[in-house]
């Protein structure tokens, strides 16, 4: 689990995320979501420990973030990030191998162990026929369908997640949510489209500039109420066949 209370963080004078607290449990998807600047990517950025908060602090598993080692956060807790270089001279195998290295001892190399949990991954995220392709050379999708299985070969209960579906098309989008979505470990995922949020999360918390505005299920969340002054956008609702439907229109 993933514990935070009261973070803060800023940027020179500029506070990015201020007084939020969440709780991520072991198991389902926490959803992100609120317009550009709301400090959805600094959340995230603080859960895993790549910038320290002024104020307030992250639990992982009940352990202090700050207390622990690198290498024993990535046994618990893998990211995929949207900057990623799409260029990396590798192929689709060595980059999830990469996932392997928190578990390898110094200069011990690769095992035949390691080799097998990269094609468990691979299959399990549909891309075992692509591991001696170049990364470079995959499509957007297929890309982050890689991602997801260097974090899948790092054993960690949590993954967190900067915009998978960003620069995706619609079938790619709802393939990895979908595949996000069957991990049998806990997410978080940062997400701009708050339909794919509705369809996909068992949890959103809503956030602007900085705070969090409201926490729930998509239900509980995604109302007219709490959207319209976030987003400065008129918000129709649809509840059809147990799921929630948004219509945007300008005032």
């Amino acid at each position: 689990m993933i514990h935070a209370s009261n973070l803060r963080h800023s940027f020179g004078n500029t506070v990015v995320i201020d007084g939020v607290s969440l709780h991520v449990p072991a198991h389902g998807v926490v959803s992100l979501v609120g317009p550009n600047g709301s400090g959805k990517t600094t959340l995230l950025r603080t859960l895993y420990g790549a910038l320290q908060p002024d104020q307030g602090d992250v639990h992982l598993n009940d352990v202090a973030l700050g207390s622990l080692p690198r290498k024993e956060i990535a046994k618990t807790m893998a990211v995929v990030i949207q900057e990623h270089d799409s260029d990396l001279p590798m192929t689709v195998a060595d980059l999830v191998l990469l996932g392997r290295l928190p578990y390898q001892k110094l200069f011990a190399g690769q095992s035949e162990s390691d080799q097998q949990r990269v094609q468990e991954a691979l299959t399990h995220v549909g891309a075992l026929h692509l591991a001696t392709r170049k990364f470079g050379a995959l499509s957007g999708g297929e890309r982050q369908r890689v991602l997801i299985a260097r974090a899948l070969v790092q054993d960690a209960t949590h993954i967190l997640l900067d915009e998978p579906t960003n620069h995706l098309d619609i079938r790619y989008q709802h393939e990895v949510l979908h595949l996000i979505r069957e991990l049998s470990s806990s997410s978080v995922v940062v997400l701009h489209d708050l339909n794919l949020a509705a369809a996909y999360s068992d949890h959103i918390i809503l956030l602007n500039e900085g705070r969090i505005i409201t926490q729930g299920t998509p239900s509980e969340v995604l109302t007219p109420e709490s959207l319209e002054p976030v987003y400065g956008v008129r918000v129709e609702r649809f509840d059809l066949d147990g799921e929630v439907h948004l219509r945007f229109k300008r005032h």
